[in-house]
């Protein structure tokens, strides 16, 4: 909504709480202290109960960091003028508004240390602002008894007591509404809360009230926590405040007996801002301890809430993975299964074609069908299992490497790549189909991918196994693809664009092969470098 200049409205509305801060705020400030001056007691020099100190606090506290020293200066300023109107003398007055402006600077400091905004939101945090509040006062109270003691005013230990009590009481019941957090409490029907007045107007009466029975106060701390632990944390507050007032009132018209005067006695005065700090400092703790468990309850709660989701999402792609491992499984059964029948007709008529009379050309051509469909017929083994293997022999290694490299001679050939093998003698154990497949999946994959380089061959000795390695120069492998290398049906992205006829089985059912037959592969490669696959098979014992 934009107002008829075409100027948002919002910020009309922030400039005019603003303007009204600025003048409520001081306004209330040298209101309570004015009123604060008619809080009178026999035998003591200063008011007992001082409540421009809470509002002073809450004015710094409100106000940004940047004019602070604004709020300061208008504290000081409207505390001095105060103390001069109600007929203190002029240097008495300004050192009381000093000392009533050092409190709120040391209080807003000790708060500021952080570098944010200060909350009541945690237990912590309010045993810091009790401590600053406390710690305030008992500066101002040395300060101003000081200046008491010093201008012949009254003597030093009565104004220090009373100063302390009546400063603190009033920073952290009314200092403390201005720093409260966002109440986490659900709604409270009004009922609860007249019930609560009930309550505590009762036990305020009973025990300061013409009953006069004192040692009943105790029930309206009881009745406060019961606040604290119930309603928002902002709506204690205002009832502690409004409760220390009503024991005020009360103590000021002796008990309700007679008109509002001077409080009788100095050691009245004490007991009063000694009963309202203690309620300030029991409600601020008690409210932020309860805060505080409600937040932290509330972020369980989210956190399980978010491992449920999270949970349910897993659950759930979990149960389409298996869901696809089926339909690939139910696929690839059906596909082999489709497919076996004409491959091995061909291989058969093949084999009845080379038992005939062929000339050497025609006889090339069958050895390449025949070629052909072999690697097919391995490829539809492979989609389902490697077999059931077989019992292990002694295998030379050497005949092993020649043969798979002779058989893809004419791949090599085509795609312009070197094959070179290296003889070890070494001799392993194993079922010979089986080294035979996995040996051709690691050859044929480095010809494809070296493809115009060069594929080397050979076999060690290491420990009791034997390693035969086939190495390539070609584009390497991405950490991301070298991690999936073995995953059945994965083709990493460096296969995009070459004539790679595989599906992405050739590395799994060669490492389960080597492991059924007591060993494993490993590859090794960076990108650009190549690629080293290394088929570890057990050793063959010596004849």
């Amino acid at each position: 909504m934009t107002t008829t200049e075409g100027h948002p409205a919002a910020p009309r509305r922030a400039r005019r709480r603003s303007i009204a801060f600025w003048i409520l705020a001081p306004l209330s400030v040298f209101a309570l202290a004015l009123l604060g001056l008619g809080l009178q007691a026999v035998d003591v020099p200063i008011a007992f109960w001082w409540p421009a100190a809470g509002v002073s606090l809450a004015f710094v506290l409100r106000t940004a960091p940047s004019h602070r020293w604004v709020a300061i200066a208008l504290v000081f300023a409207l505390t001095s003028s105060a103390n001069a109107i109600a007929g203190r003398p002029a240097a008495l007055a300004v050192l009381y508004g000093l000392f009533n402006t050092v409190e709120i600077v040391i209080v807003v400091v000790l708060l500021s240390r952080l570098g944010e905004p200060f909350r009541l939101d945690s237990l912590k945090h309010a045993a810091r602002f009790t401590g600053a509040a406390l710690g305030g006062a008992l500066v101002a109270a040395a300060g101003i008894a000081s200046a008491n003691t010093l201008l012949g005013t009254g003597s030093f230990f009565p104004a220090s007591i009373i100063a302390f009590a009546s400063h603190s009481s009033a920073m952290i019941l009314i200092g403390s509404l201005a720093i409260l957090p966002r109440d986490r409490s659900r709604h409270v029907r009004l009922v609860e809360i007249a019930a609560h007045l009930l309550a505590v107007g009762t036990a305020i009466f009973l025990a300061f009230g013409p009953p006069g029975y004192t040692h009943l106060s105790f029930l309206v701390f009881a009745i406060l926590a019961g606040a604290c632990l119930r309603f928002p944390m902002r709506l204690a507050a205002w009832l502690s405040l409004l409760t220390s007032v009503a024991v005020l009132v009360l103590t000021r018209t002796a008990g309700g007996t007679s008109r509002v005067g001077i409080v009788e006695s100095a050691e009245s005065a004490v007991t009063l801002v000694v009963f309202m700090s203690a309620v300030g400092v029991f409600t601020v703790l008690v409210a932020a301890a309860r805060h505080e468990s409600l937040a932290n309850a509330a972020l369980a709660v989210q956190a399980a809430h978010e491992i449920a989701t999270a949970e349910r999402t897993r659950a759930t792609a979990i149960a389409q993975q298996l869901d696809l491992e089926r339909q690939r499984e139910d696929f690839t059964t059906a596909t082999s299964h489709e497919l076996r029948t004409p491959v091995t007709n061909v291989l058969g008529y093949t084999d009845l074609l080379a038992e005939s009379a062929l000339t050497a050309e025609q006889r090339s051509w069958v050895d390449a069908i025949r070629r052909g469909a072999a690697r097919l017929k391995d490829l539809i083994d492979s989609l389902t299992s490697p077999g059931t293997g077989g019992d292990p022999d002694r295998l030379p290694v050497d005949t092993l490497i020649d043969d798979i490299c002779a058989a893809h001679h004419a791949d090599a050939l085509s795609r312009r790549t070197t094959l070179d093998t290296v003889h070890s003698g070494h001799h392993v154990l194993a079922v010979e189909a089986d080294v035979r497949r996995a040996l051709w999946g690691l050859v044929s994959n480095a010809i494809t991918f070296a493809e115009g380089g060069t594929v080397s061959v050979s076999a060690y000795r290491i420990g009791d196994d034997v390693a035969v390695v086939v190495a390539d120069d070609g584009p390497g492998m991405s950490p991301e693809t070298l991690g999936s290398a073995f995953e059945r049906f994965y083709r990493g992205r460096e296969a995009e664009g070459r004539t790679a006829s595989g599906i992405g089985l050739g590395l799994a059912t060669a490492r389960e092969l080597a492991r059924r037959n007591g060993g494993d592969i490993t590859l090794a490669s960076r990108p650009g470098e190549g690629v080293v696959a290394t088929l570890r098979l057990p050793a063959a014992p010596t004849t």
